[in-house]
């Protein structure tokens, strides 16, 4: 009897990474929105915070999909 092979699917790690930053990025474009009256250049914190918060949420995505991996390969 012949078995079918079996797929593994893992998640796209690419795709969470840039997710992440993405979310990042916004979250620090609504921080400094909130922000703006309070600074002289609200550009520079932005590009600050759009930094930080960017590489903080990519790092945040790649664990996740590892988490997700682990957890997947887990299952039966």
């Amino acid at each position: 009897m012949e078995q079918s092979p079996q797929t593994r699917r893992s998640p796209r790690y690419l795709r969470f990474l840039v997710t992440g930053g993405i979310a990042g990025v916004l979250l620090g474009l609504v921080l400094t929105v909130g922000r703006s009256g309070q600074v002289e250049q609200p550009w520079v914190l932005f590009l600050y915070l759009a930094i930080v918060l960017g590489v903080v949420g990519g790092i945040l995505g790649g664990l996740v999909a590892v988490v997700l991996e682990s957890w997947r390969a887990r299952r039966p």
